[in-house]
């Protein structure tokens, strides 16, 4: 960028011209572009380039500046891809405007005391490069606004599990086992989706608590990496047929839900007494004759209850190599469009991330 000395302009002004041109950067951001007919394609979801922000002196008002470093895409997303007017669990996505979700990134500048210059913090967010969060309270829960969570990362893990494993997909999967299905030794647990960002972690915990573990996944490759994770009987569910291998391999005590379809019809076709079903699915008149208890899941429910432990044990043992974490990271936002269809088409293996910069947590 090229600044002109203009005639009779004092040397004073022109150094604070300088100055802000040098801390008015870009602010790329993520937007809605176009609302999806069935899956979303590359249009889907685009990187806009025409804002920009001064950090030295956008007001942050009382609250803080953060640099952005990696941004959570998840399948719930699809379901805000509507016409506003159009009633659904989640407010829609208004076209044109910027996604919001999970991110995680680093306090640039902060006029609170609960946050210092230099924190990492977690949260329900713009995806943009730099943000603005006006006001701030103390661990208020990330999909209150845009509260914040200051992140300790005592174990020294990278700073994207935080939209990962040690995010909303994590947490899904330890407070769904934990508190809904409470399952015991010896028991059966069937997955779906298990190489997936909630089920490649259901298939560990499960494992760990001495059950035995049928998995699904949508590719041999898939098949080989869940086997890796220790899952007892792990097949492609393309070329099996579901219902034959439950039928061999249940029945079935506990079934963790992904997908839904003729998948949780075939889980509810070979459940056993009293089995405890995660998530929901169709032909719910079967439940009763089962005696299945069905429950949906929303993480949040959990969050007062179990966050401390889950912020304890998991980072721990991630960082011990006791649990393995699958993920396809994708690195820069120009990636959504393509990061995004993949997660509808089988192309991403574990928790889908798009990283904006990588930073040592060490």
């Amino acid at each position: 960028m090229t600044t002109t000395f203009k005639s009779g302009e004092s040397s004073k002004a022109y150094k604070t011209k300088t100055s802000q041109l040098l801390t008015m950067l870009v602010n790329p951001r993520i937007i809605f572009n176009e609302i999806p007919v069935g899956l979303p394609d590359t249009n889907t979801l685009v990187v806009d380039n025409s804002q920009s922000m001064d950090l030295e002196s956008v007001p942050v008002q009382g609250g803080v500046l953060v640099k952005t470093l990696a941004l959570s895409l998840d399948p719930y997303m699809r379901n805000r891809m509507r016409p506003v007017d159009v009633p659904g669990d989640m407010p829609a996505l208004p076209l044109g405007e910027t996604v919001t979700g999970f991110g995680v990134g680093v306090v640039l500048r902060s006029e609170t005391p609960l946050i210092k210059v230099g924190d990492h913090v977690y949260g329900f967010m713009p995806y943009q490069q730099y943000i603005v969060v006006p006001s701030i309270g103390a661990n208020s829960l990330a999909m209150q606004g845009l509260g914040l969570q200051v992140l300790e990362n005592k174990y020294n893990v990278p700073w994207r599990y935080y939209v990962g494993i040690l995010g909303m997909s994590g947490q899904t999967a330890y407070y769904g086992l934990k508190d809904i299905t409470n399952p015991k030794p010896g028991e059966t647990l069937f997955v779906s989706a298990a190489s997936g960002a909630v089920g490649h972690f259901v298939v560990q915990l499960a494992k760990a608590q001495g059950l035995k573990v049928i998995a699904s996944c949508g590719s041999d490759e898939k098949v080989k990496l869940v086997q890796g994770l220790g899952a007892d009987h792990v097949f492609n569910y393309k070329t099996a047929n579901t219902m034959e291998e439950l039928k061999r391999h249940g029945p079935i005590d506990v079934y963790f839900d992904n997908v839904g379809g003729a998948t949780l019809e075939a889980a509810i076709e070979n459940a056993a007494q009293k089995a405890r079903f995660v998530l929901c699915g169709m032909n719910l008149w079967l439940l009763s004759r089962y005696r299945v208890k069905m429950e949906g899941l929303i993480m949040t429910d959990w969050v007062d209850k179990y966050l401390d432990e889950f912020l304890e044990v998991v980072p721990r043992d991630l960082a011990s190599g006791k649990l393995k974490y699958l993920e396809h990271v994708y690195h820069g936002m120009d990636k959504v469009g393509q990061a995004f269809v993949d997660l509808f088409t089988g192309g991403n293996v574990g928790k889908s991330v798009i990283v904006l910069e990588e930073e040592d947590a060490h």
